[in-house]
């Protein structure tokens, strides 16, 4: 019994946060080499350092999700002030498992009775926005256009069959219950993989990639990549006619799996956990792909890629990517500046080739000068059936019509009674058919009217971090 309490408490202290972000503008300051490196208190140094010159009360500074990450982790640093990794977590749940399986099971304490009691919803106001939790990835069945899947950054991965009226937790019973990435089998609804962990923040660590066969009533852990599983994991997606073939976007690079996630090898070196990859629509065979100050593009199945930079800025830190079946040369990229600033729209019409700038002036992330929370959260999306109708996520959406040379704000995060809500800070856009949704801080929205109107269907989904 005795080692059986060590054993949880030595997973206790390894459950939590992970490092926080380390594109966030004060870790530019500092000279450490990674945040990995740095004890808790030289963070903070850096942090105060950085804005000590600064108004830190503007909105979108990160000035309180900083303050929320040392508040977390000052209950959980190790005896030299720095965070625990996530292999020692893993291990940690590993060892609890097996005395579990191996213990006398007349010492076996009781079984728990634990019921959720909320919040099951929220409610806004004419001035204030409360939301119910932070969304990082949805997904829609390919097979049933009634179910959906959110993927909230330590609040696991939740599922509905009736267009997002009610959820269903999926992942209560696994150690980590962060998601950033989902995929569902385009031929078999019951299998469906998730890339664990916070990808924007840091808010839980990635395990890799798990998967189920069971429609999420049980999951399993795919192969390692690499020598351990990489901290930060955000999109996965399925090859469109072979369903044993993924790809993962992580901070330790692209993997790809030809067995259905049995073992992953890396095919490109490089940060692409805030990134996407995208197949090309008419031919699988090439994909694209953005790390935090790259574009890359694979025309063997990706199994390697090659950086372009025709037309694009020569310093970023960070780009995302969409793509449109409505014309498969199409690829749009969203980038932001060294700083977390706008820095532009830039579009491709050969197919990743070469790029030119649509728009590097119309401020979209709505940044005061002080600080850009782009590092945090970034969103884009582009049409299913239009090629030139785009649309672009940070504090609010934005919507264009031609390709982003022209774009207007089409919400307003501070008027939550309005019908084009969502609540501020977009991690993700996406269209699933004609419909395009939207994770946010405050939940899951959808627009069915191209983003005149926009439905909260967060409700249910107990997502919310404390």
């Amino acid at each position: 019994m005795i080692k059986n309490y060590l054993i949880l408490s030595l997973l206790c202290s390894f459950i939590g946060f992970s490092q926080f972000n380390p594109s966030a503008p004060w870790t530019k300051k500092s000279g450490t080499a990674s945040l990995s490196q740095q004890t808790i208190d030289e963070q903070v140094d850096a942090f105060e350092a950085y804005w000590s010159s600064r108004n830190k009360n503007v909105r979108a500074a990160g000035y309180k999700p900083f303050m929320r990450w040392e508040y977390h982790w000052r209950n959980y640093q190790n005896e030299q002030g720095y965070v625990m990794s996530s292999s020692d977590f893993w291990n940690a749940w590993r060892q609890k498992n097996n005395v579990k399986a191996s213990r006398n099971t007349t010492l076996s304490l009781p079984t728990s009775n634990w019921q959720p009691v909320g919040p099951f919803s929220h409610t806004n106001t004419g001035s204030w926005s409360s939301g119910q939790g932070r969304v990082n990835i949805v997904h829609v069945d390919p097979s049933n256009p009634n179910t959906l899947y959110l993927g909230a950054p330590a609040g696991g991965i939740w599922k509905s069959i009736d267009n997002g009226t009610t959820w269903t937790p999926l992942t209560d019973e696994l150690p980590q219950i962060g998601v950033s990435g989902i995929a569902v089998d385009y031929s078999n609804s019951n299998v469906i993989y998730i890339s664990t962990g916070d990808k924007d923040a840091g808010d839980s660590y990635s395990v890799g990639v798990y998967k189920s066969i069971d429609g999420g009533l049980t999951w399993d852990a795919t192969g390692v990549m690499g020598t351990s599983n990489p901290g930060r994991a955000g999109d996965i997606i399925i090859h469109p006619t072979n369903n044993q073939i993924l790809w993962c976007a992580t901070d330790k690079g692209i993997y790809k799996t030809t067995n259905a996630g049995n073992s992953w090898s890396r095919v490109q070196t490089g940060n692409f956990s805030q990134g996407n990859i995208r197949l090309k629509a008419d031919d699988s065979s090439t994909l694209f792909a953005v790390s935090k100050n790259g574009f890359f593009r694979s025309t063997n199945g990706g199994d390697s890629f090659t950086q372009i930079t025709a037309g694009l800025p020569e310093n970023s830190a960070r780009l995302i990517l969409d793509v449109t079946p409505a014309n498969s040369n199409y690829i749009y990229i969203l980038s932001s500046t060294t700083g977390h600033y706008f820095q532009g729209i830039y579009r491709s019409t050969d197919a990743g080739v070469s790029f030119t700038a649509t728009n590097t002036t119309t401020n979209v992330f709505e940044n005061d000068g002080q600080a850009s929370q782009s590092w945090f959260d970034l969103a884009l999306a582009v049409s299913n059936t239009n090629e030139n109708e785009i649309y672009t996520g940070c504090l609010n959406v934005w919507k264009s019509n031609n390709g982003g040379e022209t774009i207007t704000k089409i919400n307003n995060w501070r008027r939550p009674s309005s019908a084009s809500y969502t609540h501020a800070d977009i991690h993700y856009l996406g269209f699933h058919g004609t419909k395009l949704f939207a994770g946010t801080d405050g939940g899951i929205y959808v627009s069915e009217n191209n983003g005149v109107n926009f439905t909260d269907l967060t409700a249910g989904a107990q997502i919310s971090q404390f």
